[in-house]
């Protein structure tokens, strides 16, 4: 084999030299001009080099698996989750999913008195992992489980699992109270988990945090925050914080960020060994498990399908940060609709074809040696740690949440990221960008809210309410009752093509539908306007000269696609409005709905 080395003739560039090179290029334009912010505040720099690369220790790699050589290196339990109304229809079901790929099973209960001779008759809970889940604590149900794995024999060093109940996330979502007898119960059930090393009674989800709006830092803040306060707690009831740990499963919501949210799940791990270590105990990476949920905040009701594709990236990242066990939530059930058996299948598949086709499995980490992620991990760990700390010397999470900190973060970081979808800063498919229109919602749309101030909600939430306002006329008057423009663009210039574009989206968000655009040359009287349309939208790129004339002589309402600096005189010449990115959309399509007999529901 020749020994020539490939590269020996290439220079290394430093991070200087790229510095340098895209100042060059750049003339006489600031080289801050490419650096961006999240919403988190994090700086985005166009380009990430070995040389200010100071963070390749705090990506902590996936956990290796080690129940079966013979097995690829990296595990995840695919999870399907079952509501147990019936016993016997929860078996079925269940027996239905791992039959179809599923790794685990979720029963999601209700009540402590189940029958588990019939829940798991023909499961072999030693060979799955079998959870159960509740919007309040069932404990006894869970001493119950472990009581029926020990009577029926089974090696208890087989069983894996976990409860999914956080009693805080409960508390804080208006569910429940609690009190020093729930922790007391919570440690009570570690006890007697010791012997089954792999099942996790004790849940801490920030599942609540991201499906409520926080964005990626105050998620994670809040979550260590909510962590030491069961910690400390629980080590005050003579428990050590290893034995909490191991028993412990971490649960978050993943959303579509994909790059940061894979970093906030590695950070999350830096920062429970940082917290360990506070405690003075030595902590294994791969004894932290994290279980992850597809993000239910990022789903929609409006074009729903395009949910699939938000699960598959969400799934996607949820495996590149390192979770133990992830659950996709059928899109259509995202949606608002009850999952239907087709959309289940789907959803279990996302996982299986992540594994069988894209080879996640194959290879443990590929996000190691990532410059980019390796920075946002440090930035994301170093804001929440900061979050934390704050929370920390002010009071628990309790105290914070008592006071409504927790309510007004967390109601801050939604109402900013409802603002930047309304002005189209973020785009969602169906919402505010190559809308459906004409597609029926009633179905899926959630119409009552509970005023609650931590209640997960789709961030479409409001425009799916506008949306209704139309689709609901419609559905009663017929398509014809359909609020439609007619786009006139003065030229076929790039510019006047994306103006039409643009209108077509910031219509679309009130289900208002394009009836034709009309091409011309000339802004003149005769221009042929389509009847059915009560919406007129002129798309140009300079200004013509009769603008003010024509808009005076024209009936109905009339829009400009872009600004005009005179728009006021314009208005008193009969110009209903111009619309632009700096437009306050909702603000401006909610009057428009009106003007055009359109109410609110």
């Amino acid at each position: 084999m020749s020994e020539t080395k490939l590269f020996n003739d290439f220079e290394k560039s430093s991070a200087i030299d790229w510095k340098n090179q895209i100042i060059k290029e750049l003339k006489d334009k600031p080289f801050e001009n490419l650096i961006s912010k999240t919403p988190e505040g994090i700086s985005i720099q166009p380009f990430y080099h070995k040389d200010t690369s100071e963070h390749s220790e705090i990506n902590i790699q996936n956990p290796l698996q080690k129940m079966n050589e013979a097995l690829p290196p990296r595990f995840w339990a695919n999870q399907a989750k079952v509501v147990v109304n019936s016993e016997k229809e929860a078996n079925q079901s269940a027996l239905e999913a791992l039959n179809g790929g599923a790794e685990g099973i979720i029963f999601v209960i209700d009540k402590a008195d189940i029958n588990l001779e019939t829940l798991l008759n023909d499961i072999q809970p030693e060979y799955c992992m079998i959870s159960f889940e509740s919007s309040e604590p069932f404990y006894s149900l869970i001493s119950q489980y472990l009581n029926f794995i020990s009577a029926h024999g089974i090696d208890s060093h087989k069983i894996s699992g976990f409860y999914h109940c956080d009693i805080i996330e409960c508390r804080d979502a208006g569910i429940i109270g609690i009190n020093d007898n729930d922790f007391e119960s919570i440690a009570e059930l570690i006890r007697h988990a010791d012997d089954y090393p792999d099942f996790k009674p004790l849940c801490i989800s920030s599942n609540l945090f991201h499906n409520s709006g926080a964005n990626i830092t105050h998620e994670s803040g809040l979550l260590l925050s909510k962590a030491v306060e069961f910690f400390d707690k629980l080590t005050d009831l003579k428990l050590g914080l290893n034995q909490i740990l191991k028993s412990t499963v971490f649960s978050l919501a993943v959303g579509s960020h994909f790059f940061f949210e894979i970093a906030k799940l590695k950070a999350l791990k830096f920062n429970l060994l940082k917290i360990a270590e506070a405690y003075e105990s030595k902590v294994n990476p791969d004894d932290l498990f994290i279980h992850c949920n597809t993000s239910f905040r990022t789903k929609s009701a409006l074009d729903f399908n395009v949910n699939l594709l938000r699960n598959t990236n969400e799934a996607m990242v949820a495996v590149l940060g390192g979770c133990n066990s992830l659950w996709v939530q059928p899109h259509d059930e995202a949606a608002g609709k009850p999952a239907s058996k087709t959309f289940k299948r789907i959803a279990l598949n996302v996982s299986n074809i992540l594994k069988e086709e894209s080879h996640l499995d194959k290879v443990v980490d590929p996000t190691k040696g990532s410059y980019y992620i390796e920075n946002i991990i440090h930035e994301i760990s170093t804001s929440a740690w900061r979050i934390f700390t704050e929370f920390e010397e002010d009071g628990s999470y309790n105290h914070h949440y008592e006071n409504g900190n927790v309510h007004q973060m967390i109601d801050t970081d939604a109402g900013k990221a409802e603002q930047n979808l309304w002005a189209r800063k973020d785009l969602m498919i169906g919402a505010n960008t190559y809308q459906l229109i004409g597609e029926k919602i009633s179905a899926y749309l959630d119409t009552e809210e509970s005023g609650k101030s931590l209640e997960a909600k789709r961030l479409t939430a409001t425009i799916e309410h506008m949306r209704y306002r139309v689709e609901k006329l419609v559905e009663e008057k017929g398509e014809k009752a359909r609020p439609m423009a007619q786009i006139i663009l003065l030229g076929t210039d790039p510019v006047s093509k994306a103006k039409s574009d643009f209108a077509y989206s910031f219509l679309g968000i009130a289900g208002i539908g394009i009836s034709s655009e009309e091409f011309t040359d000339k802004l003149e009287r005769d221009i042929k306007l389509d009847g059915s349309a009560s919406i007129t939208v002129l798309c140009y790129a300079e200004t013509p000269e009769n603008l003010e004339e024509y808009i005076a002589k024209h009936k109905g309402i009339l829009l400009i696609a872009g600004q005009e600096p005179n728009k006021a005189e314009l208005q008193k010449a009969g110009l209903y409005g111009c619309i632009n990115r700096k437009v306050d959309t909702k603000r401006f399509l909610d009057r428009l709905l009106k003007d055009l007999g359109i109410e609110l529901i």
